[in-house]
């Protein structure tokens, strides 16, 4: 029963190196959340200021809306790379600890039955 340790000691590489990379997609996953509140922001206050000089200066309100509305883009298309990035990291932390607890198994049955 040897190859049981073996097939334990994989899984819990595997299950390491999996660990590892569900660390790298959060924290991928956090960045792009950083960078859709600095545009959702940045749209607010492009807003704000379009509405300041809305009668004043009808082109300088229109441009800046504009520009807000294209903020406002990029925050929704960053919200759906988030969203894979954050199911792809839970499927990636969901495979970590299948195969931690696997091999752990698999090497304490292999151990057990190399006792008996």
């Amino acid at each position: 029963m040897k190859w049981m340790s073996w097939v334990g000691a994989g899984l819990l590489v595997v299950g390491l190196v999996a660990a590892g990379l569900s660390a790298f997609a959060f924290s991928r996953a956090g960045e792009t959340a950083a960078r859709i509140d600095a545009s959702l922001q940045a749209s607010e206050d492009l807003l704000r200021e379009a509405e300041s000089v809305k009668e004043s200066d009808p082109a300088r309100y229109e441009q800046l809306t504009g520009e807000a509305g294209r903020r406002a883009q990029f925050a929704e298309l960053d919200q759906e790379e988030h969203d894979s990035q954050t199911q792809g990291a839970q499927l990636l932390a969901a495979g970590a600890v299948a195969g931690l607890a696997g091999g752990a198994g698999l090497l304490v049955i292999g151990r057990r039955r190399a006792r008996v």
